[in-house]
């Protein structure tokens, strides 16, 4: 009867420890990942390699870093596979804010030029 019961408790003890073991297996990042993918697309869209192609190359670096670190079953390589692909979308985000504000600055230089030449033709005398 002992023996059964001492099989019974190590049975459970090796449940226990095998139910935690499943229990602490990290997730991968998933909503982190899928972030930076969507920010990384906006930015291709917005033609921000054009603006700002080192943030561009160091969002896709990142993001391909932290799917390799997301695929390891260690809590640290998962954490830093989140931490990657936060700055990922930050980098991506970055580049998108420099494309939007270089052509934001190119429609100003070419208002400017148009405001200029307007101002030019107002100077001229009339009847010139």
């Amino acid at each position: 009867m002992k023996a059964i019961m001492g099989s019974v408790r190590a049975l459970g003890a090796g449940g226990a420890l095998a139910l935690a073991a499943c229990a602490s297996v990290p997730q991968p990042p998933t909503a982190a990942l899928q972030a930076a993918d969507t920010a990384i697309a906006t930015a291709e869209s917005d033609h921000a390699a054009d603006y700002a192609p080192l943030e561009m190359r160091t969002a896709r670096e990142k993001l391909a870093a932290a799917r390799a670190d997301a695929e390891q079953p260690d809590d640290q390589r998962v954490m830093q596979s989140r931490q990657l692909a936060d700055e990922a979308r930050v980098d991506a985000e970055l580049a998108s804010a420099k494309a939007h504000l270089a052509k934001a600055d190119a429609v100003n230089q070419e208002l400017q030029k148009n405001n200029n030449t307007l101002r030019q033709e107002t100077q001229r005398s009339p009847g010139g």
